[in-house]
């Protein structure tokens, strides 16, 4: 069964459910606020799967919740 967006309603109450509305995303905005920063760390600490942390973050990134930030120049991580 397909999920009812709320991306686009006039409500910032809908639109903030329509990105926390799925089991992780509020997991992983808890790890950070608890200190975590690396991928590794917020798998470990979470036990999911890594596409799935992936996309979490990436959305979070996209909507300006978090945001990237290099740890290592050389290479770039």
């Amino acid at each position: 069964m397909r999920r009812t967006s709320f991306a686009r309603r006039p409500c910032s109450i809908a639109r903030t459910m329509d990105l926390l509305g799925d089991w992780w995303t509020p997991l992983v905005l808890r790890e950070a606020f608890y200190g975590i920063r690396r991928f590794d760390a917020f798998q470990e600490s979470l036990g999911i799967a890594r596409n799935t942390l992936t996309d979490r973050l990436r959305r979070l990134v996209d909507e300006g919740l978090l945001e990237k930030q290099p740890y290592q120049r050389e290479p770039v991580r």
